[in-house]
């Protein structure tokens, strides 16, 4: 659960059914006493979605009986996550983003709306009785200026884009699932959660390649878009399908993924974020064992204050720019370099001509963060936050690590003499 969720405490049924009486008949009362629901009928269910989207978010939703009837507390995880990753990379303020799949109830741009003032969407869907209700529950809503319902009239075609908008990212919730039958044996595998009943027509359940065909052919899609779209993300129910997609991404030559899960009572779902942009999330939560290595820390035999200024005895000596954040138990330099300062190379040619470095568009940005750890020790970390590059991250990393260690009497050497 999202530390901002408001389904952090538990909803009260009885509550509920006190503010909602369509939602009376479908009480019980357990040996404990709590109010409950039977999460296998399908009327029961609908109605816990209608009525908890006007009791926190003031948002009038309707759907078909057998329409995909969305879980609010997961769905609204999926916005928060979101939420963090664009505060923490993207620069600007209107958002825009594109429901791939909207479905009947619409829920995602709704809920994005109801917690998010300056944000905007636009849903796509093939299906005809979904743009239907979509566009109806953002009429009852009011919100015809700031969520677009638009007909995907290509099946197969998965990104509906205008070349004038450029946009802050894509969600989706894919169609797990290649057949019937392999909805069945999810049931039975407990993919799906047992205990609910299984709304969803067949066109929002099922797929050619299911789950990973489908991502994958969204994956091959972005490479054309680029950055049209700063980030790219989706929904995953199967985890079997992570390790496949990030081989995808990787073959395709894109390194600024995340993966990250949202977990609701006993039901855990995954989602895949990737970006044509340098900027790269350090806060949004993220599963560190599917991520590509972006960040480094080593220890170090003197106290943070003297290696303090041994690195910025190197930064100064390969012209990187930095800013200096001192405290108590930390020192933190955010680091800016435009190009390559700091092969053996690039030094000869900087001694012997004295040229100012040119900075790309794009500049390789990294943070490096000193702790004081027992008596004179301390730890030097590295994060990178921008660039493209990668060799170029790990080769500085490199760089500085031999420079400071060396510095620090680990070992003796004359590399680095200019």
């Amino acid at each position: 659960m999202h530390p901002r969720s408001v389904f952090n405490k538990e909803p009260d049924f009885s509550i509920l059914a006190e503010h909602y009486d369509s939602f009376k008949p479908f009480i019980s009362k357990g040996k404990n006493g709590r109010a409950h629901i039977d999460f296998k009928d399908p009327e029961a269910v609908k109605e816990l979605t209608i009525c908890l989207m006007k009791e926190y978010f003031d948002i009038s939703i309707d759907f078909p009986l057998d329409s995909l009837c969305p879980t609010v507390p997961n769905r609204l995880n999926y916005i928060l996550w979101l939420q963090d990753l664009i505060e923490e990379t993207t620069p600007f303020t209107d958002i825009i983003g594109i429901d791939i799949g909207v479905g009947a109830s619409c829920i995602y741009p709704l809920l994005g709306c109801a917690t998010n003032s300056s944000w905007k969407f636009i849903g796509t869907d093939i299906e005809p009785r979904s743009i239907k209700y979509a566009t109806e529950n953002v009429n009852r809503n009011g919100l015809q200026d700031r969520i677009t319902i638009i007909s995907n009239p290509d099946p197969n075609k998965i990104f509906v884009l205008d070349d004038s908008i450029e946009y802050t990212f894509s969600m989706c919730n894919p169609p797990f699932y290649s057949s019937e039958e392999e909805i069945e044996q999810g049931l039975l595998n407990k993919e799906l959660e047992p205990s609910a009943v299984c709304l969803g027509s067949m066109n929002e359940m099922i797929t050619e390649g299911g789950e990973l065909g489908f991502v994958s052919r969204m994956i091959k899609e972005s490479v054309l878009h680029g950055r049209k779209v700063r980030w790219y993300t989706t929904l995953l129910g199967l985890k079997k399908t992570i390790r496949p997609l990030i081989r995808l991404l990787k073959e395709n030559d894109i390194s600024n993924y995340i993966v990250t899960n949202f977990t609701q009572g006993n039901t855990t779902r995954w989602a895949i974020a990737w970006s044509f942009f340098e900027s790269r999330p350090t806060t949004a939560k993220v599963l560190e064992s599917w991520l590509p290595k972006f960040s480094f820390e080593i220890e170090l035999p003197k106290d943070m204050q003297q290696v303090n200024v041994f690195i910025k005895e190197i930064l100064d000596d390969l012209d990187i720019e930095y800013t200096l954040d001192l405290a108590d138990d930390e020192i933190t330099l955010d680091c800016s370099v435009g190009t390559n300062t700091w092969s053996r190379a690039a030094r000869r040619q900087r001694k012997r001509q004295k040229l100012e470095q040119p900075h790309t568009q794009d500049p390789f940005k990294f943070q490096l963060e000193l702790s004081q750890g027992r008596e004179s020790i301390s730890y030097l970390q590295i994060v990178w936050n921008q660039g493209g590059d990668r060799a170029m991250f790990e080769g500085f990393w490199s760089h500085l690590k031999k420079r400071v260690e060396e510095k620090c009497g680990l070992y003796r050497g004359t590399s680095f003499k200019q």
